[in-house]
């Protein structure tokens, strides 16, 4: 722009000219240095004069032109006064304008060219900047994801491992890698699990190595990353130790993690001089670090996982899965020798009472206590397993003589056979064992020692049996059975038979004992003893329990209302243990009573002595919510459970029953009338009715009255009843007044004794 007010002034023959914009001079010539621009410039830049004072020029005719399109931009130009400028001159001054601001347009052009490609180069090494790290991030998540599927896929941790000290190096260009982990079983020491770049004789010389070495093992203790490049100080020898390599100049090592643990150590180093390891390195050697960790947790919970899903939690013991899964590997082996195995299946005696009386976490101890016992006196080459509950297994390979299952089983019972300290006490435990040998499928042999353990079971516990064919028609009878009582209720095929109790002095009727019978159309009379306890093993003695409750209810209000005779008859109706802890009882009880229009008088309910003992405070809790229905309660089978006084005082009961066993003994050389008078004292001691159970004889019927026991009922006295030949029975005692009963039915037949439902025991 200089050089062209330059060439103004010449053409023109000016002493001076400039060019103003916004009353500042941006270029000039011929005014001296340091011009300060005054009113006269801008006057005449305004076109408000035609002459200025140019300093050492003098006075000095003047124009000026503005600029095209920069109407702020004027140029100026003077000269001596005498030679004003002519239009020619003007013309030629606005000419020269023009010229000017096509060249301020070309000059303002040239600097935004400059200016974008001044810009445009900024963006493009950006963009180079940024490409390449896009490039480095690229990488670096291949590398991860490719670590990410190895882990999923569940690739050996070995191999995952050796991926990431590669990746590592690879991504942040050194040459030496390695990753070391504390030993498990000696914590003082490192393992190096995976190395690049190792010198081989080092590679042998430092695999192992103490934790209190190199920065891998300060890794480990500080927990943190640690790095010795140019910029810290660069490493020494002593820090370099734990990889194997030599020659280096620059490491760092990252933390390995295990459960929130650290474990170990991922280190990359380098041989190049100078090597730094800034804050993107560092955070990239975190991360394959961190894939590490993630591949050891994984394994780590895969192999729990595993061990999980084929070991029993509370035991550790393989369980039902892992079993079968060796027996089939065994019966290959077998099949191969030519050789059977042979399966025992293990049932404790008596465990639900334990567990029901002291608690499920003294049950668990006492199975933990069970399966060391058992898996002490068995060879190594022995599986045993929990099957679940209270149920083990144990296989048996190498038989070498038949017997040799046999001993097995005995060395099993003999093992259970000294006391179990539990809440410092002792308990004594049995098992019955089924035994099964042969080279069937597993499931098979293991279902045929299911089979055999029910047969020791049923024959009297504490024992073992072996499998025979016939064992499969029993079971099978007893599942068709099973169907066969759940259609029972719809088709009508149960009844109730009522076995009355009567007041041993005065021979008047005092009560009736509802008791389930089962008329099969097959099979005929099926005894309770059959199908009751299947019905609780089933869950179907609810649904009997609720059938038998409302069909006794429904009998007693009809006789209490049609023989007012009998004002305090009362029907009495066995409620089963399993019945006891349902929370459902007292609701059904009040249905029932409120169904039949019966008061809560009566109606008695019988409980075993065995079953109240089971969960003494469900118990009381659950007896004191039917006593607010006003019924009476019944402690069943007296002395043949084992009762604690102090729980007995605090059962609301009413009666007590005697076993049947205690009155047969009434007689005898044995007789002991202690006992049953001391059995009597107590209830009278408790306030509590005594009834007998099992009269056959007058002289048993004699002797209790001697006693003191004024209740009984049995063979002597009544057998059971139908519904008809209890109404008749009533009818006849309310007509004849107190008369004794003869002890055979209205048809003068004799009554065989029957079996109380939901006992073990015969029933008069």
């Amino acid at each position: 722009m200089g050089k062209g007010v330059e060439r103004v002034a010449e053409i023109l023959d000016a002493d001076a000219v400039a060019l103003v914009r916004d009353g500042s001079v941006i270029a000039a010539a011929g005014f001296a240095d340091g011009y300060a621009l005054g009113e006269g410039l801008v006057a005449v830049a305004e076109g408000r004069a035609r002459s200025l004072a140019v300093p050492g020029v003098g006075e000095c005719a003047a124009a000026s032109t503005s600029l095209e399109g920069q109407r702020p931009l004027n140029l100026v130009v003077a000269r001596r006064a005498g030679t004003p400028f002519g239009r020619e001159e003007l013309a030629l001054l606005a000419g020269m304008g023009r010229v000017l601001t096509l060249e301020l347009r070309n000059l303002r052009l040239l600097e935004n060219e400059r200016t974008l490609r001044s810009e445009s180069e900024h963006q493009a090494n950006e963009n180079a900047r940024l490409l390449e790290a896009l490039r480095e991030r690229q990488v670096l998540l291949e590398r991860l994801s490719q670590l990410q599927r190895a882990i999923v896929d569940r690739l050996p941790v070995h191999e995952v491992l050796e991926a990431v000290v590669d990746g590592a190096c690879e991504l942040l260009g050194d040459e030496v890698g390695a990753l070391r982990i504390a030993d498990p079983d000696d914590p003082s020491h490192t393992t190096l699990v995976a190395a690049i770049g190792a010198d081989e004789r080092l590679l042998a010389e430092r695999r192992r190595q103490p934790l209190s070495v190199g920065m891998g093992g300060r890794t480990v203790r500080e927990r943190c990353l640690i790095v010795a490049d140019v910029v810290s100080g660069g490493p020494t020898d002593e820090a370099m130790s734990d990889f194997p390599a030599q020659g280096l100049t620059a490491a760092m090592t990252a933390p390995v993690h295990e459960h929130g643990r650290v474990v170990g150590s991922l280190g990359v180093a380098s041989r190049k001089p100078g090597r730094e390891y800034g804050s993107r390195e560092q955070q990239l050697l975190l991360s394959f670090a961190e894939h590490a960790s993630l591949a050891m947790n994984h394994a780590r919970a895969l192999e729990e996982a595993v061990h999980e899903a084929l070991h029993d939690s509370l035991t550790g013991l393989p369980n039902r899965s892992l079993f079968l899964d060796r027996m089939r590997h065994a019966l290959a082996r077998a099949e191969r020798a030519e050789t059977p195995i042979a399966v025992l299946f293990c049932d404790l005696d008596g465990f639900k009472t334990v567990n029901d009386s002291l608690g499920h976490r003294t049950g668990d101890r006492l199975l933990v206590q069970v399966a060391e016992r058992l898996a002490d006196c068995l060879r190594p080459s022995d599986t045993i397993a929990r099957l679940g509950g209270d149920e083990f297994a144990v296989l048996l390979e190498e038989l070498r003589e038949p017997g040799d299952a046999a001993r097995a089983a005995r060395r099993l019972l003999d093992s259970l056979e000294r006391p179990f300290e539990l809440r410092d006490r002792e308990f004594y435990i049995s098992a019955s064992i089924g035994i099964a040998a042969g080279i069937d499928e597993p499931e098979s042999l293991l279902r045929d020692a299911d089979l055999a353990m029910y047969r020791a079971k049923s024959t009297g516990k504490a024992r073992y049996a072996i499998f025979e064919p016939g064992m499969h028609t029993a079971i099978v009878e007893r599942l068709e059975l099973e169907v066969d009582l759940k259609r029972a209720l719809e088709r009508e095929e149960l009844a109730i038979a009522y076995q009355p109790i009567f007041n041993l002095d005065t021979g008047a009727v005092a009560g009736v004992e509802a008791l389930v019978r089962w008329q099969h159309p097959t099979r005929g009379l099926v005894l309770p003893e059959s199908f009751v306890p299947l019905a609780e093993e089933s869950g179907l003695i609810r649904e009997l329990g609720r059938w038998v409750l409302r069909s006794a209810c429904h009998q007693a209000a009809l006789w209490r209302a049609k023989y007012p005779g009998h004002p305090g008859l009362r029907v009495e109706v066995n409620v089963s243990g399993a019945q006891l802890l349902e929370p459902g009882l007292v609701t059904e009880v009040a249905e029932a009573l409120g169904g039949a229009q019966l008061d809560g008088s009566g109606l008695t309910l019988e409980i075993t002595e065995t079953a109240l003992m089971r969960n003494v405070d469900a118990a009381i809790e659950q007896l004191g919510a039917l006593k607010e229905l006003d019924v009476e309660l019944a402690i069943d089978d007296f002395g043949t459970g084992y009762s604690s006084l102090r729980y007995l005082r605090r059962l609301p009961l009413d009666s007590m029953k005697i076993e049947k066993s205690f009155v047969a003994g009434i007689g005898r050389p044995d007789d002991e009338p202690e006992l049953l008078r001391a059995i009597v004292d107590l209830a009278e001691i408790f306030g509590l009715t005594v009834i007998a159970e099992g009269i056959e004889r007058p002289d048993q019927s004699a002797r209790l009255l001697e006693l003191g026991c004024r209740f009984g009922q049995g063979h002597l006295l009544s057998p059971p009843l139908d519904a008809a030949e209890t109404d008749a029975l009533l009818l006849r005692s309310g007509l004849l007044g107190d008369a004794a009963v003869p002890a055979t039915a209205p048809d003068g037949e004799s009554r065989r004794a029957t079996i109380e439902p939901g006992t073990d025991r015969g029933k008069d």
